[in-house]
């Protein structure tokens, strides 16, 4: 356990990963002039989000995974599925639960790229995979 000035960060960045009692969503992991990029990964380790490529995680249509893409100061939350267009053509891709103003995700990470994705594959659910989230 990580002693800091402001301990209280770790309990809402567990609440982040967590889900609990905050959306999860776009954080900004930036507070009273300190970065808390590495203590959020830290914390990811400790509720078993590893990182991976899209390319690297094996998930069955119909089912999502939560994962966190980080950059720089910025956690953003989303979950690895597979999008599909008709029967035969489908794609596996992160995408932020953050839309734009399309309605599309905001964010999105597409499985050809290098990446890195904190996911928790323990947390697998069931989802519409015609009607993404």
């Amino acid at each position: 356990m990580y002693l800091y000035k402001n301990w209280e960060i770790i309990e809402i960045l567990d609440d982040i990963i967590l889900g609990r009692g905050v959306k999860r969503a776009i954080h900004n992991l930036e507070y009273d002039n300190m970065i808390y990029t590495s203590v959020f990964v830290d914390r990811l380790r400790l509720y078993k989000f590893r990182p991976v490529t899209l390319a690297d995680i094996t998930i069955e249509p119909g089912k999502r995974v939560p994962g966190f893409l980080i950059k720089d100061k910025t956690a953003i939350f989303g979950y690895v599925f597979w999008e599909f267009f008709s029967e035969r053509k489908k794609r596996k891709l992160w995408g932020s639960v953050v839309r734009n103003e399309k309605g599309d995700w905001k964010y999105t990470v597409q499985s050809e790229s290098r990446q890195a994705l904190f996911v928790n594959p323990e947390k697998t659910e069931d989802f519409d995979m015609y009607h993404a989230f």
